[in-house]
Formats: structure tokens, sequence, C-alpha cells
């Protein structure tokens, strides 16, 4: 089965040849205050990425309570639909994607009522077959991270949705530690990850402390990254400021991944009018050594070659060679019109 690789989502294409689609993961960054949210939004914003994301869930539904420290982190900053309706009308206002990472049953239908784009769906949701069937019930395009998946798991992962015949997948290189070390990333995967998933959109999903790993999966053709943001640093009883971006480092990621889309280019060979510009002045053309009286038949010897580019070309040497001149010669570039 070959997966969908071309999407649209609000009014930006992601396809093998688009320009990287960067998501500003705000994930619980908000800690339960809506006017976080909308800083958050701004941030995003600000720093030109494409689409900012939030997490959604019911505790209840998604921590044993017996776990009483997570328990206790996650559910002061659980929010409810209403919370997420509000942050999606205010990206709309700034004209920014709204996105959405649901990791329990009732925040798949929050989703599902906010008809955003295309739904994110975690690592962690790692063979949770049943909670991916209700996601793909919604017939909406997903992006799914694969932290803590290995090749087995990625397989099996391929398995599933092939045997459900759903298509519309992007997946995301993803290393879920936090913050993670550059000698466990192991960005080359993008090759392995094309193998098993045929056809597929491959992203990269950021868990380290600075850019540079985003900047890198660009440049090898991730077409997704996706990069934490917060407003506030060193806060105790969280782990996602450890992997985030502010405002300014946010913007000078995007900024260096604009300049890597132009880098790459296409696959296309055209050259552009300065480069043929440069062709004439950079290339040479055949020259007469001397001049010549008429009836002179040309040798190898009587030719030069130098710049510029603008007459015959080297390789059409034999074009004259052992012809007559019909004329006294008043030029010394070689000219066709010259030979009888």
């Amino acid at each position: 089965m070959q997966y969908q690789n071309k999407f649209k989502f609000g009014n930006i294409k992601v396809n093998p040849e688009s320009k990287t689609f960067v998501i500003a993961e705000a994930g619980v960054s908000h800690f339960g205050s809506l006017k976080k949210a909308y800083k958050l939004v701004d941030l995003a914003k600000f720093a030109g990425a494409d689409a900012v994301k939030f997490q959604a869930y019911i505790t209840e539904e998604l921590i044993d309570k017996k776990f009483r420290s997570w328990f206790k982190r996650y559910k002061s900053k659980e929010v409810n639909f209403d919370f997420f309706k509000k942050i999606q009308l205010y990206c709309e206002k700034k004209k920014i994607t709204f996105l959405c990472t649901p990791h329990s049953n009732t925040a798949i239908k929050w989703v599902k009522k906010l008809n955003i784009p295309v739904i994110k769906i975690g690592s962690g949701e790692l063979k949770n077959y049943d909670f991916l069937n209700r996601v793909i019930s919604i017939n909406k395009p997903i992006i799914v991270s694969t932290g803590m998946h290995d090749v087995n798991d990625l397989k099996n992962l391929n398995i599933f949705f092939k045997k459900k015949s759903f298509k519309k997948v992007i997946f995301l290189k993803c290393t879920s530690v936090y913050p993670s070390k550059y000698d466990l990333l192991n960005l080359r995967n993008l090759e392995l990850f094309k193998k098993i998933f045929n056809n597929a959109i491959i992203g990269y999903s950021d868990h380290t402390a600075e850019d540079l790993s985003c900047v890198v999966a660009a440049s090898l053709n991730y077409k997704i990254i996706e990069k934490h943001i917060s407003l506030d640093f060193n806060v105790k009883n969280a782990q996602d400021w450890k992997v985030s971006l502010d405002k300014f480092g946010l913007r000078q990621m995007i900024e260096k991944i604009k300049q890597i889309d132009k880098i790459k280019g296409s696959e296309s060979l055209k050259l552009s009018i300065k480069e043929k510009k440069n062709k004439i002045w950079a290339t040479k053309s055949l020259y007469y050594k001397k001049f010549f009286d008429k009836g002179y038949k040309i040798r190898y010897e009587d030719i030069e070659i130098k710049r510029p580019g603008n007459g015959i070309k080297p390789d059409n040497i034999n074009e004259i060679l052992g012809k007559m001149i019909k004329k006294k010669l008043t030029s010394k570039k070689v000219k066709l019109q010259d030979f009888d």
C-alpha cells in the first residue's frame, strides 16, 4: 500500500516538493491559563510557524490515580472543550493553523467537533490500536509520532494502517527523551522510514534543547518539523520547557529552515537568467590565432579556444576543420559564414 503524500492544511501544501511545514508545539505550556494560551499562539505567529498545536485530555482517562505525582501534574493543566474552541477562534483571527493532539477518548470527540485539518497522535499511543481506530473513524489525515518505537513496532504500525486501508498518514521520527542528546537522534532513519512507510511524508518531532537538529532534519528533507515552545522556563514539576524555544529562538530556527528550503530548491535542472548570462563570459568559443586570406584551409593548429562563449562552441570544432575560407578575415572570432 502506498500512503498519500499530498496534503493541504489550511492554505499550506505539504508534499515531497513543498516547503518545510513547521509546527510550534505549545502542548500544555499554558498551564491551564487561556491568557497564556493566547500568548503561545502569538509566539508561534511572531516566529513564522505554519501551525500551533496544543494537547487535550481528561486526566482520569489518561492516568491512573495511583500514579499520584503525574496525575496531579496533568490535572493542574487540564482544560475543557470551550478552552480549545476559544484558542481555535483566536488562531483563525491570527491566521495560523490550529492543531491538537488528543490523549484520551473524550479528547478525540473534541477534535472531531473542532474539525481541525489534521489530527496529531502522540508517541505514547504505541500499540494502542483501539485509540487509533477511534481517530481513523473521523476520516481526517493524521500525523503519528514514533518515539519509543523500534523497527518491529514501525512494521506493525504499517501493517495496522494497511489492514485498515487508511492512507492519510504522516509519520514523524521522534526520540522521546527530555531533553534528547544528539547521539540519540539518528536522523539517518529517514531512509528506513521511507522504506517501511511506502510513499509517506516523513517529518521530525524534536526533543532537544536547541534548534540544530531541526535545521539538520529540514536539510535532510524531513517535510514537517515540530518544535516545542514555551513562555516559561525552569518550571518545577514540568518537562516541556527543557526542550522548548522562546519566540526569538523559534523565529531564528524558522528563518534558517526557510533558507534551507531555498538552497534545496527543486529536482529540475533549469538555468536561472543570471546563470545564463554568466554562461557567456565563463565559457569559451573558437577563435583564429591570426587573420587568414581567402582560400586558406583551416587546420587544428590555426584555432585557439578562449572566452567569451558567445561564438562557436569548442565541441563543434570539427564543423570548421578542413574548410576553405571564402574571403579575407576581418575578425578573429570564428563564424560559419567565413567558409564556403
